[in-house]
């Protein structure tokens, strides 16, 4: 380390004012106990405290690190008699130097630790301890750790407050899809409008008779839906919508990779590939036809096409006939359960029989176009409220790292050198303090408490 040192700070390494040693190698994590019981000791794995040993090995605090794997220079605290197991690292700070809890704000930081390793990642330890290491006065070590945890219990607050606001979203767009196509969301259209408004009956009739083998009406589907307003009609969605699933044609993506091209290729979830070729040029509805999504609904299930593309077999493709909207067909689909219409359970999927029969609820054209455009609209809010919210998640991420730095820079809180000055009092610098203890302790550095002992 070079550069500015705050005052009363000294420049030192965690290797001078710390004892560390590997882990159990004789101890493995698949032959120790998964659960505690009384006569058994806490043991530490690379994951953690989460197995118990017949024995205990070391006495007293310290820190264990996870020395290898992704999560490698995770640290853990240890009390009492516990036992280090293979693939950690055990580190024993000399508590007249450095506090523990101070100690732990760096090793838990995985910035902090030299790695090495690729595809299976780890520690280096002595590289990572030999380092030069700033080390503020014990006093101000505390205060730095006060303030550390306070700040960060402030950002996990705003976190999941955040994570709920999310949720929250979530809510809302089901909550818009339900409200639009059961009625309530153009409730106030419908109030205002006079006896003489449009009703769907004309519409729905004039569809069942243009798709004389569509299903009849039947009936919601769901128990205890929602009854529709008087002026909507009851149709089976084959009579909403002309298909062309036949023209589909699946392309292998060995194929695909000689075949790269300007045009999206669709599958279940939206596009999935490019493609030199299309099969469709104009504006369309695609449907999954298969997949877990069509019961976790984690995506939408039905998206629009516009333009020239090409689609797979895992997409029904269908097109509104004269006085339905795609864009409410859109929203019927996505607000719909569909788990009484899916067959399978490893491979759920949606035929095209069980697509026309689905009943869909439909309103006069021009309301169509309303509950569309009133969808959309907030749609649009939450869509710029979530972006807002993935910045300031994206802000809040980033804090820690960003308490941290300024914690161990010096800038985090007063130094105990502007303390006992405000104060009128004297202090000890941190070169005064190691110092003396390299004259109380020749040779410096804390022994492992306990170590090697066991009941």
């Amino acid at each position: 380390m070079s550069g500015y040192l705050p005052e009363g700070w000294a420049e030192t390494t965690l290797a001078s004012i710390c004892a560390h040693r590997s882990g159990s190698s004789k101890l493995i994590k698949g032959k120790l106990h998964a659960e505690g019981r009384p006569g058994l000791y806490q043991g530490f794995s690379a994951s953690g405290p989460d197995v118990w040993c017949d024995g205990w090995d070391h006495e007293g605090e310290a820190l264990v690190v996870s020395a290898v794997g992704t999560r490698c220079g995770k640290a853990f605290r240890a009390r009492g008699r516990w036992s280090a197991i293979a693939n950690t690292h055990v580190v024993w700070p000399d508590l007249g130097a450095i506090d523990l809890d101070y100690l732990f704000l760096h090793l838990n930081n995985e910035a902090f630790w030299v790695k090495g390793g690729s595809a299976q990642p780890f520690v280096k330890v002595r590289e990572t301890l030999e380092r030069p290491f700033a080390l503020p006065p014990l006093p101000e070590q505390r205060r730095i750790v006060a303030k550390v945890e306070a700040l960060l219990a402030e950002v996990n607050a705003a976190k999941a407050r955040l994570a709920r606001a999310s949720l929250i979203l979530r809510r809302l767009r089901q909550a818009v899809l339900a409200s639009a196509c059961s009625g309530r969301l153009t409730e106030d259209l419908r109030a205002r409008a006079s006896r003489a408004a449009p009703s769907a009956a004309g519409l729905a009739e004039a569809l069942r008779r243009a798709s004389p083998a569509a299903p009849g009406p039947g009936g919601h589907g769901d128990a205890g839906a929602t009854p529709l307003p008087a002026s909507w009609a009851l149709c089976p969605l084959g009579a909403l919508v002309d298909n062309h699933d036949g023209r589909r044609v699946p392309v292998s993506s060995t194929a695909r990779e000689a075949r790269r091209g300007p045009y999206p290729y669709y599958g279940a979830s939206g596009v999935i590939d490019s493609i030199d070729g299309y099969l469709f040029d104009g504006d369309y509805l695609l449907i999954a036809e298969d997949g877990a999504n069509l019961l976790s609904r984690s995506t939408a299930v039905a998206f629009p096409a516009s333009g020239r593309f090409w689609v797979n077999n895992h997409a029904h493709v269908v097109q509104p006939k004269a006085g339905v909207l795609l864009g409410y067909l859109e929203l019927l689909l996505n607000s719909l359960d569909l788990q009484h219409h899916v067959t399978g359970s490893a491979q759920p999927k949606l035929t095209q029989a069980a697509l026309n029969g689905i009943p869909a609820p439909v309103p006069p054209t021009e309301e169509q176009a309303e509950i569309v455009r009133r969808a959309q609209a907030l749609f649009a809010l939450a869509s710029a409220i979530e972006q807002r919210v993935a910045a300031a998640a994206a802000r809040a991420d980033r804090l820690p790292q960003t308490i941290l730095a300024r914690a161990f820079s010096g800038e985090l809180v007063p130094t105990e050198a502007e303390l006992a000055r405000a104060e009128g009092r004297d202090y000890e610098p941190a070169e005064v303090l190691l110092r003396r203890l390299r004259g109380e302790r020749p040779g410096s550095g804390a022994r492992p408490p306990g170590a090697g002992r066991a009941p």
